[in-house]
């Protein structure tokens, strides 16, 4: 399905080209300046650029931290629930834990079995 999008809109780019030599020169020229603007940005506004680049690190670590912290909660679901992991954050260390709750999970493994639902065995047979 994928490849069958792109040649529709790669198709649909191609039939949007100008045919006439004068109007395809006209394009280039404004493609090619439109590059050259981009890629000369952080030269004509080192502040706007610095200021974005502040932006993006900050930006960085937060998805590292949110990525981290999915990854542990998923890490944890699979780990069984038995286990208790909590994650304490960096700023935390070091700290006494307080009392920690009571296990709620009262149920024994012979409670978590199902019931039996085959068929009774016969008397006398």
């Amino acid at each position: 399905m994928f490849i069958v999008r792109m040649v529709f809109w790669l198709g649909l780019i191609v039939l949007v080209l100008p045919t006439d030599e004068r109007q395809q020169a006209r394009l280039y020229a404004a493609a090619s300046a439109a590059v050259e603007r981009v890629t000369t940005f952080c030269d004509r506004n080192p502040k706007t650029c610095e200021a974005g680049s502040d932006l993006w690190a900050s930006f960085l670590k937060k998805a590292e931290f949110g990525a981290r912290m999915a990854f542990d909660l998923i890490a944890s679901r699979g780990a069984g629930r038995d286990e208790e992991v909590r994650a304490e954050p960096a700023s935390a260390k070091g700290k006494e834990k307080g009392p920690q709750p009571a296990s709620r999970g009262t149920l024994t493994p012979a409670d978590l079995t199902p019931p039996w639902r085959g068929q009774s065995p016969r008397q006398g047979a």
